[in-house]
């Protein structure tokens, strides 16, 4: 009966404490730059990312996650493209390069109850990086669904990332916004992790086809509408490389009360 009391006084005391953690809600734009050999075979990713906290009572941990995706390389052309029925027509062919990053994440404020919080922090996770082919119809103003889509590539790695960033209080701006309730988040991480193959984003004019990380081509198969012979097109040279980027963001944050 003792250790039954004792365990429900824990559980109390924990429940206790939980409730007086706060959370914390991000969005915000997310720029990667590639490191390394990716950084001769890619350009620079923009996308968007999100974010969500536990803050300890102190306000000097956070607990959380985050996900970013994050377009790195986008290419359309004009092509022919037979339907299941035989007919042919012009589409817009178009490639895009992303990733998709998740991850679980722990920060350590370096002051609290300013109005300039400095702070170091420690993520791990997944990367998914992806290619799309998506054709589309030019002259169907009405829909934006694709007239055909495939996955040409997909490929992942875990990864970590260390960093750290500064969160600014917005109510030392906005008067009718009450004091750690709304913040300007700018951060720097380094992120690291394992071999993965992805597509070069200047598809299907590459600049480093001779690189050594190159491993093959991706093609997509079309027809000549005149002498109905299927062809090849060149979509894009596959590279694998290990995963090194710098990630820069800028977010806001809303805080729970």
């Amino acid at each position: 009966m003792k250790k039954i009391l004792l365990l429900c006084v824990f559980f109390a005391y924990v429940q206790v404490g939980y409730g007086q953690w706060k959370k914390e809600w991000a969005v915000g734009y997310a720029l990667a730059i590639p490191q390394g050999m990716m950084n001769q075979t890619i350009n620079q990713g923009h996308g968007v990312t999100t974010d969500f906290y536990f803050l300890t009572p102190n306000k000097r941990f956070a607990l959380g996650a985050d996900l970013n995706y994050s377009i790195y390389g986008f290419d359309q052309s004009r092509q022919q493209y037979s339907f299941p029925d035989g007919s042919t027509a012009d589409m817009d062919v178009n490639v895009t390069n992303s990733f998709l990053n998740g991850m679980f994440s722990a920060r350590y404020n370096l002051m609290k109850d300013k109005i300039l919080i400095p702070y170091i922090g420690i993520k791990g996770g997944y990367s998914r990086f992806r290619t799309n082919l998506n054709i589309y119809d030019p002259d169907d103003f009405d829909s934006c669904e694709p007239v055909d889509k495939d996955i040409l590539l997909t490929d992942g790695s875990w990864v970590y990332s260390l960093g750290g960033g500064l969160s600014y209080d917005l109510s030392s701006l906005f008067k009718k916004v009450r004091p750690d309730f709304l913040f300007l988040n700018l951060s720097a991480y380094y992120t690291q992790g394992g071999e993965v193959n992805y597509m070069n984003s200047d598809a299907p004019h590459a600049n480093h086809t001779g690189s050594a990380s190159r491993s093959h081509d991706l093609e997509a198969s079309f027809i000549n509408t005149q002498t109905q012979v299927i062809h090849k097109h060149h979509v894009g040279n596959v590279y694998t490389d290990a995963l090194k980027m710098m990630d820069f963001r800028f977010s806001i944050a809303i805080r729970s009360f």
